[in-house]
């Protein structure tokens, strides 16, 4: 239940700002009273570390240049994309084997050399790769309340490579440089909800047709995991995700070798909190 919902139950309201504004209206006739959107455990973080709180009104009296409520709330994705395996030097992958190593994502921006998300071709990230301003922290004037995480695939990766990197890697959540360290485990518990879902391969001399999955999850937006508690990312907030990578499959205990490469991208939906005025 978002902070609009759970207001309007605490008011013994339904819903929709009208009525909210009503209420204040009410309330206090005359008077500048402000609802807000934050939650109180949001504040409450920034005070009790000096910050002064980025506010931001669900409803109450008009706005101007000495009402520090300031914002507005759009729904969005964060999202950030890696190329496995790496490949810095050209457009070949090798023996497609993946680098048992941590792979950090949210931690490059628009603008910043493919190099660093993995690619050759790609000189500069673009919108295709992530849409992060700058690498590693969120900007001044700017938060997210995110509520979906999901881990997806490009649409052409082949499904037995798709198999072997679900299988093999796991992923964690950092923030404030690792002062904050939350396991998530293997990358199965994080549908995608995106991509392609199978494919057909051509059938050979009267052969049965064979159907492979080629997507992390089946491809709908409400099969992906949502959190209870939203994910809070102030401004200034330094985070990351990270991708941890094995060097062999754990069922088999056999290297890892793709067949061709594999764009894997960690995408988070939620709330934009944003210091411009609706």
């Amino acid at each position: 239940m978002n902070a609009r919902h759970e207001a309007a139950k605490l008011l013994g309201l339904t819903s929709g700002e009208g009525r909210l504004r009503a209420f204040l209206n009410r309330f206090a006739p005359g008077h500048r009273v402000s609802l807000l959107e934050n939650p109180t455990e949001e504040i409450m973080h920034d005070v009790a570390r000096g910050r002064a709180p980025r506010l931001f009104k669900m409803a109450g009296g008009p706005m101007d240049q000495n009402d520090p409520v300031l914002g507005r709330v759009e729904e969005n994705y964060l999202y950030s994309t890696r190329r496995f395996p790496s490949n810095t030097v050209n457009n070949t992958i090798g023996a497609g084997a993946v680098t048992a190593q941590d792979y950090l994502y949210f931690t490059f921006g628009l603008g910043d050399l493919g190099s660093t998300a993995g690619y050759f071709s790609i000189g500069n990230l673009t919108l295709q790769q992530t849409n992060m301003a700058s690498g590693g922290k969120i900007p001044n004037g700017r938060g997210f309340r995110l509520f979906d995480l999901g881990v997806s695939f490009n649409s052409a990766a082949i499904g037995t490579d798709i198999a072997q990197v679900v299988d093999s890697a796991n992923l964690r959540f950092e923030k404030q440089n690792s002062t904050l360290v939350v396991q998530h485990g293997p990358l199965n518990l994080w549908p995608g909800g995106t991509g392609l879902y199978g494919y057909a391969a051509t059938a050979v001399g009267g052969s049965p047709l064979t159907i492979q999955s080629a997507s992390n999850g089946m491809p709908a937006l409400t099969n992906v995991r949502r959190f209870r508690s939203p994910r809070v990312l102030s401004a200034n907030d330094q985070f990351q995700y990270v991708i941890n990578c094995a060097a062999a499959t754990p069922n088999a205990n056999t290297t890892i070798a793709l067949g061709s490469f594999v764009e894997v991208r960690i995408w988070l939906f939620g709330q934009v909190l944003d210091k411009i005025a609706n």
